[in-house]
């Protein structure tokens, strides 16, 4: 038995597939941020409670909603997701059984896109992604995690997502361990137009930055490295990296041949990522945030 708590504006396919593998002693709560979004009059079982978290102040709203719904999770077992993503049958029943085996568990999330320019940069948000969160304690992903709350100081860690803009990075402050399972490869189909890539590198290269700089800015000057020996060594690097990119996705079991992107993306990425980082304010779902520092969020409007 686990409480989920499930950031949504409206009731999504991806929540339907959550809502039919809910057990008896399971508990959904919806959080939207107002009455007037869809999800609150859409048609929704009655196991998904509505909970209104209101206009976030000082946080971002996903790190408000959790918040909300931690306040309102009665359950010891707590699962947090997201309402994109795509889950076989046994998604819940499995980040349950593997909460209870190994305490804190993350899915691993492999972003996809059939618009460009996204889809170029799906090779290193997967491999960048899958170390990340496969073979670190740096950041567990916020749209498939489990922990216990007995493992956490949820008083406070709820009171540090009132004053933050990723609830995942926080967490992996909260837990000793983070283990990633393999059983757990979940696909989240995003926009990839220009502005929708920009928004999103941006925003991921923050989180990353704001809350360990110095790995960081190691990771950056591993890509630039890597590009200046592509400079005298064109054809080995990319071909290195192209198999390299091609050994994840078979690793992880991703069925795309966008691994093939792997060496113009490898020069794109890092571009984008620094002016990601030197960028003042970034938009996420429709609100635009300034974050000067860790705990240090303002909504702009």
């Amino acid at each position: 038995m686990a409480s989920i708590i499930l950031p949504t504006f409206e009731w999504t396919p991806s929540c339907e597939q959550l809502a039919r593998q809910l057990e008896a002693d399971d508990e959904l709560l919806v959080v939207c941020d107002s009455d007037d979004d869809p999800v609150a009059t859409a048609d929704r079982p009655d196991e998904a409670e509505l909970l209104v978290a209101g206009e976030p102040e000082g946080c971002s709203g996903k790190a408000n909603a959790v918040a909300v719904g931690l306040e309102h999770a009665s359950q010891d077992r707590i699962v947090l997701t997201d309402d994109d993503v795509d889950r076989d049958e046994d998604w819940l029943a499995t980040i349950k059984r593997l909460g209870e085996e190994h305490g804190t568990v993350t899915a691993i999330p492999v972003f996809t896109s059939e618009e460009y320019p996204f889809k170029l940069f799906e090779p290193p948000c997967l491999v960048v992604g899958s170390f990340v969160v496969d073979r670190s304690n740096w950041v567990p992903w916020g749209g498939g995690v489990t922990f216990d709350r007995r493992d956490v100081d949820v008083d406070a860690y709820v009171e540090d997502l009132r004053r933050t803009v990723s609830d995942d990075a926080l967490l992996a402050e909260y837990v000793d361990e983070v283990v990633a399972s393999r059983e757990l490869v979940s696909r989240v189909s995003v926009p990839g137009g220009p502005r929708a890539t920009y928004e999103r590198i941006t925003r991921f290269a923050k989180i990353f930055y704001r809350f360990d700089p110095t790995r960081t800015l190691a990771s950056l000057a591993l890509f630039l490295s890597v590009i200046a020996v592509g400079l005298v060594f064109p054809v080995a690097v990319a071909v290195g990296v192209t198999v390299l990119a091609y050994t994840h996705y078979r690793a992880l079991r991703v069925d795309r041949r966008t691994w093939l992107f792997a060496a113009p993306s490898l020069v794109l990425a890092p571009i984008i990522g620094v002016a990601g980082l030197v960028r003042p304010t970034f938009v996420w779902g429709g609100r635009r945030y300034r974050w000067d520092d860790t705990f240090d969020v303002a909504v702009v409007d």
